[in-house]
């Protein structure tokens, strides 16, 4: 019998990869939030030219609306500039 996980290398790798890049995204968005909001952010990714970032409660998440500017802006500072909207939502992670 062969390994389950034979065959499967490149997938795995990619899958790894695109982890690594969330983690990294969430922190870099974390980083650029000012306060207590760094916090309740859950995950950061990216769908095309949106930034999708989840929070921890609706609360948190109107919170974020009213810092999104803000947040734009210091990612931009920072080098982050593959989106030009940003979009927030409430949950355990990114669709």
């Amino acid at each position: 019998m062969k390994p389950i996980t034979e065959g499967l290398g490149s997938l795995f790798a990619d899958l790894e990869r695109r982890a690594r890049a969330s983690i990294e995204l969430t922190t870099k968005v974390r980083q650029a939030l000012p306060g207590e909001e760094k916090e309740h952010v859950l995950s950061a990714s990216y769908r095309d030219d949106t930034l999708l970032v989840s929070v921890d409660s609706a609360a948190w998440a109107s919170r974020l609306h009213y810092a999104q500017q803000e947040l734009l802006e210091r990612l931009r500072a920072a080098g982050e500039t593959q989106f030009t909207k940003i979009r927030i939502k409430v949950g355990p992670g990114t669709p």
